[in-house]
């Protein structure tokens, strides 16, 4: 059964499901529909490390790079990695583990 988790608006909304054993990030544009599964141990892994701080996507995705092949996650490294860490940060905000703020271009997420 696929569980609703909440929404959280970037610069487009973004939807998050879970389901077993994985969130999915739907994220919704004026064109189409992109989809991101991402497994619920990189999210609890992702929590854990960055608990207390504020970071940016980048942050993330250099704390994700070293345990991606562990986790099978689809990017291991680069901008795609960054992307991806985005979207475990907007699963964190949405279960209300994070807050996000934005300064200037650039997004901000407070892990609590």
């Amino acid at each position: 059964m696929i569980e609703f988790i909440g929404q959280v608006e970037l610069r487009n909304s973004r939807r998050v499901y879970y389901q077993e054993d994985a969130y999915r990030v739907e994220q919704i544009s004026s064109k189409e529909t992109y989809c991101c599964d991402i497994p619920d141990k990189a999210v609890e892994y992702l929590y854990n490390e960055l608990k207390g701080r504020q970071v940016r996507p980048k942050d993330a995705s250099t704390v994700l790079a070293p345990v991606a092949k562990n986790f099978n996650l689809p990017y291991n490294y680069g901008h795609k990695l960054d992307y991806y860490a985005q979207e475990v940060l907007v699963v964190l905000v949405a279960l209300g583990k994070a807050s996000l703020s934005k300064e200037g271009l650039c997004y901000f997420y407070t892990i609590t």
